[in-house]
Order: C-alpha cells, then sequence, then structure tokens
C-alpha cells in the first residue's frame, strides 16, 4: 500500500465515485478543488533523500521517527481535507480579499471541527498534532512586523490551539481576545446546529463580516496567515524554519490543541496516543513506496535501454487516479464479460472441437446420451482456448485528437485490457501502453492487473502528438523475446498518426517489419474507419455494442488466418 491508497483508506468520504484523491510531487500543500461538481483532493507526496524527508514545508530526518511524525500530518491533512468535501458551506463572502478570504477559511476550518468531534472524534491525535506543529513551527509574534499578519496568525493559533506563540500591542490583543470570544460562541452554535441537523449559515455570515472588517483596521495585507496541512495553505512568511521542531517542544501545544478541538486531554506523554499499529502501518507505506518506485525506475530504465534511440520525448509512469477509471469503467457495464465470452466462443468454435470430457455441463446434451444410454461422455463446453497460447499488447493513443472523448476512449481501452486479462492467465504475456509523443507504461509485462494499473489508466493524460510507429515499436521489442504461438498488437486510435515528417512512411515499414515477423497487428478505430487504411485487420468502433462484436470478430479472423 503506497501513500496513494493510503489516502483512500484515511479519506472520510468512501465513495471514489464521490471524491478523487491524487498524489502530485510537485505540490507543497494540499489543495481542493470542484471539477465537473466534484471534489478534487490533491496531495503532495513525502519527498525523501537519503538524510531528510520533506513534507509540507518541514523538514524532518530520514529515520523511523521522521517517518512516524510525517504519517501523522499526511492523516491529519486527509482528515481535514476530506472532512470539507462532506461539510460544504454556501460563500459568506462576496470579495475575496486577505481579510475575507482569511475569514471565510477561518470560520470554514472550524465548522469542520465541530464535525469531527461529532462524528469522528478519533482523528482528533492526528490533527491536534498538525495544530500543535504547525504553531510551534510558526515565528514568533513580536518577530511578525506586519500587524495584519500578526493578528491574523494570533486568531488562527487561538482558535485551534488556545493560545499564541508571542506578545501583540494592548490594540491587537484586545481584539484578539474579543474576536476569539465571538469564535467560541460560533463554536457553541455549531455544536447546537450539527445536534439539530441544521447550521445558521446567516450567523455565521454575520460574524465573518464582523471579523473582515475589524481585520482592515490593521492593513496593509500581503497575505493570508494558514497551517501547511489544510487546503487553503500557501508560501507565508510566517514560517522561517525550515527543520520540523522536535516532539518535547510540540507536547505543551499539543495538549493545548487537543483542549481548543474538544478532545480528552492525554494523561500519558503525547507519543503514547497513537496506537504502535498506527507507527508499523505508516512505515510500511514508506517502505512500500519505496519499493514501488525503485520498480519502477527499473521498468523504465529496461524499456529506455530497449527503445534506445527513440523519438518519444519521454518515457514515463503516468499519474494515477483510480477514481476517474471508475468513472471510465461505470460506462461499460458487462460489456468486458460480454467482450471475453464471444472470443473465448468464437476461438473454441474455430480452433477445436468444442464437445469436451469435462468442464461446464450442456445439460440438453446429457439429457440427450442418458435417454439413449448411449456411452458417450462428451457433454461438456469448455469456455477456455486451449491449441493457441496468445502474447498480447494494447496500446492506446493518448494524442491531443482523442481529447474530444477521454472518457469513452478509456472506456473501451479498460474493455480491452480487462478481456485481455482473462484471456491470458499469466500477467508476463501482456502489457498496455499508451502513447501520444510520450510513452505511457500503463502495465509492464512484470507488473500485475492491479489497482495501481487501473489507476494509472485513470490518470494517463490527453495530450501531444500521435507517434504511432514508435509505439508499435515498443510494442514489438515486448512481445520479441516471448514463446507464445500468436503475438498480438491491438491499437486504439482515431488513425491519424502525426508528429514528424514521413511518419505514415514510418508507420507503414514498422507494420511490414513486424507483420513479417509472425505479429498479428489489429487497428481499433475509435469512432472513425480510418485504421483501415493503416492495417490490414482493422474494425471501426462506435459504441459499446461495436466493441464486443467486432473486436471478437476481428480476433477470431486474425488469429484463424494466421494459423493457416
Amino acid at each position: 500500500m503506497g501513500f496513494l491508497e493510503y489516502a483512500g483508506s484515511l479519506s472520510l468520504q468512501k465513495d471514489p465515485l464521490k471524491v478523487k484523491i491524487l498524489l502530485d510531487p510537485r505540490l507543497t500543500y494540499p489543495t481542493l478543488r470542484w471539477e465537473r461538481g466534484i471534489p478534487v483532493v490533491r496531495l503532495p507526496e513525502p519527498r525523501a533523500s537519503e538524510e531528510d524527508i520533506e513534507y509540507l514545508g518541514y523538514i524532518f530526518p530520514n529515520d523511523e521517527t521522521g517517518k512516524i511524525r510525517v504519517g501523522r500530518l499526511f492523516r491529519a491533512a486527509v482528515t481535514h481535507i476530506t472532512a470539507h468535501t462532506l461539510t460544504q458551506l454556501p460563500p459568506m463572502m462576496e470579495t475575496q480579499s486577505h481579510p475575507a478570504r482569511f475569514t471565510e477559511n477561518l470560520i470554514r476550518n472550524l465548522y469542520v471541527d465541530i464535525y469531527l468531534a461529532v462524528e469522528h472524534p478519533a482523528r482528533f491525535i492526528d490533527l491536534a498534532y498538525a495544530n500543535a506543529l504547525a504553531v510551534a513551527s510558526a515565528r514568533r509574534l513580536e518577530k511578525i512586523y506586519l500587524p495584519a499578519t500578526r493578528v491574523m496568525t494570533a486568531l488562527l493559533s487561538t482558535a485551534f490551539v488556545g493560545r499564541f506563540n508571542g506578545r501583540l500591542t494592548g490594540v491587537e490583543k484586545a481584539f484578539v481576545e474579543e474576536a476569539s470570544e465571538k469564535l467560541s460562541q460560533i463554536k457553541r452554535s455549531l455544536v447546537e446546529s450539527l445536534s439539530e441537523g441544521e447550521v445558521d449559515i446567516e450567523e455565521l455570515r454575520e460574524t465573518a463580516v464582523w471579523l473582515a472588517e475589524r481585520l482592515r483596521e490593521f492593513g496593509p495585507f500581503v497575505e493570508t496567515p494558514c497551517f501547511p496541512h489544510t487546503e487553503n495553505a500557501s508560501p507565508c512568511s510566517i514560517y522561517l524554519q525550515r527543520s520540523a521542531p522536535q516532539d518535547q517542544e510540540v507536547e505543551p501545544y499539543f495538549i493545548d490543541a487537543m483542549e481548543a478541538l474538544g478532545g480528552e486531554l492525554p494523561e500519558e506523554p503525547m507519543a503514547s496516543c497513537w496506537k504502535k499499529q498506527v507507527d508499523v502501518e505508516c512505515l510500511q507505506v514508506f517502505s512500500s513506496t519505496i519499493i514501488q518506485r525503485e520498480k519502477e525506475v527499473k521498468i523504465l530504465g529496461k524499456l529506455q535501454e530497449r527503445l534506445s534511440p527513440s523519438r518519444f520525448r519521454s518515457i514515463e509512469i503516468p499519474p494515477e487516479d483510480y477514481s476517474e477509471y471508475l468513472r471510465s469503467r461505470e460506462m461499460i457495464g458487462g460489456s468486458t464479460r460480454r467482450l471475453l465470452n464471444n472470443i473465448i466462443i468464437a476461438t473454441n468454435f474455430a480452433l477445436e472441437d468444442i464437445r469436451k470430457r469435462y468442464g461446464n455441463l450442456d445439460l440438453a446434451e446429457a439429457m440427450q446420451v442418458v435417454a439413449s444410454k448411449s456411452p458417450r461422455s462428451d457433454v461438456f463446453i469448455r469456455e477456455e482456448i486451449m491449441k493457441q497460447s496468445f502474447c498480447i499488447v494494447v496500446l492506446l493513443d493518448v494524442s491531443r485528437s482523442m481529447k474530444t472523448s477521454p472518457m469513452e476512449n478509456r472506456a473501451r481501452a479498460i474493455c480491452l485490457a480487462e478481456a485481455a486479462k482473462d484471456i491470458i492467465t499469466d500477467s508476463n504475456s501482456w502489457a498496455f501502453y499508451a502513447f501520444s509523443d510520450t510513452l505511457y507504461v500503463l502495465k509492464d509485462g512484470s507488473e500485475a492487473y492491479s489497482r495501481r494499473v487501473r489507476a494509472r489508466l485513470g490518470g494517463v493524460p490527453f495530450d501531444g502528438a500521435t507517434y504511432m510507429p514508435d509505439a508499435l515499436n515498443a510494442a514489438a521489442e515486448f512481445l520479441k523475446p516471448k514463446a507464445e504461438e500468436q503475438k498480438i498488437i491491438f491499437v486504439l486510435s482515431d488513425g491519424y498518426p502525426f508528429g514528424y515528417p514521413n511518419v505514415y512512411d514510418a508507420l507503414e515499414e514498422a507494420t511490414k517489419t513486424y507483420e513479417g515477423k509472425g505479429v498479428i497487428i489489429i487497428g481499433i478505430g475509435l469512432d472513425t474507419e480510418r485504421m483501415g487504411t493503416l492495417f490490414r485487420y482493422n474494425a471501426a468502433v462506435y459504441s459499446q455494442k461495436d466493441l464486443i462484436r467486432k473486436v471478437g470478430d476481428i480476433f477470431l479472423q486474425a488469429s484463424s488466418e494466421e494459423i493457416i
């Protein structure tokens, strides 16, 4: 289990079709956006070197303790952000000024904390730790020179940790105390509202407007202070310390944070608040991630070596998006099973006698044998391919021209890939690549058709040119050392190779070369008949029904002709 799977298990929204969780190594802080009406959570992945682990702007030592502390922050971020997907509030402020943005974020986050107190109190430990670490890492207030930033930092600390670190002027302190009392009143109101099932939005809006107006007195504003594990985090001058403070420095703030959240105060040292299995689980996630990354580097290294020199701009493992895979998978319904049955039935009919002495009982045939008292025992139908062994590569065109119907194209590719998975029980005998001017490894021969492979299918981007000849080269390189009797390449595309001079000539040359070596190339035209101009074996697919019927037919035709 890597960090993406870990996030999925931690998510408060358990239906992956109702929230999309992605890992983005380019991020420093998590984000939450709505796309097509679906909340999309993007999480940074811990970046580890031999000495350090960097996460959410903090730096921890790369040892067991450092990994456990990163795990606490990761769990806190997932808990906090996925709680927002379940507790949506309407906008409270019309402007997007710094005071308005700070105030709205503050009240929304308070609402999330109250929700968690009612529904998921066991999650408080990680949240309290993340809040305490943020306050312990922040500069002392007297070292923050802008009054607006100083006051907002004090408010943030007081709301979520119960105290601030440093000194304020008399006017600033009076305002923070007054504002904190109003926020405490909001907390009490929210607790009552959640128990009654209805939130008083007008009360929240009035408090937000009052707070934003009063904050403007301390301007000018240049930034909006926030905690690093929240969805609205951004680079902020209040955090200058790169190395995270030690746990003994965080512990006093942790106790106050637990009290501010409404949780039970720990009777034992902070480190005893987490169960041993939680820490072990986190260490296993780190180990699994390291092993997977090393495996991916090895896969890409071997492929780059085999394809050198290559016109591809790069050879990559695509980002993972399991939610998008599921959305596309929903479109095919039972098509995979029907496609598989068509291929098996057609192949059995053409390549072997369908009557067997063992397998699935043909009831009608058995009744005739019993009625006639015949000694025959061939009354079974065996639904598997016996005489021919297959090795398959599926190539999916993900160039810019395929972007017009990305979900439908993913769905068709998923249908074919999952049929291939069932036809070929040995995962080493089939591979799945996507191509544009980049080659994406969706499934290497050394990998099972796992959740991670499915997530890659959902995350592969549609963009770039169409290096179809080069994709055929990659598929042929995979097939070259295989000993199976029939080697087949499926190309799913709109039939427009593009990207460099003489690309059609290169495609024709590659096709002739590989067909001359006994490789069967089947072009599946997605909403087009153009694949018929490129490949001898081809089918135009305009719907799932077409895919089920035509792919089975063309598979049978190609396989039968090549045997002859």
